[in-house]
């Protein structure tokens, strides 16, 4: 499957996968958000929250500023 990860393509052997499945892959710990095609996931639905072909995914960090 191909899918976009903060604006670059990626390529994972499955056909489809979890957002937790890929935070994991990808080494991401805590502390940041994740949105699935513009839309915000829940951290308490990442393990049901499916990944596939096309989709896009962006994981944000929190920014401090004033």
């Amino acid at each position: 499957m191909t899918i976009s990860v903060n604006g670059e393509k990626k390529v994972f052997e499955k056909e489809q996968m979890s957002v937790r499945e890929l935070l994991d892959t990808l080494r991401y710990k805590e502390g940041f958000a994740v949105a699935l095609n513009t839309t915000f996931v829940l951290n308490t639905t990442y393990e049901t929250t499916m990944i596939k072909e096309g989709d896009v995914l962006d994981i944000l960090a929190p920014v401090q500023g004033g």
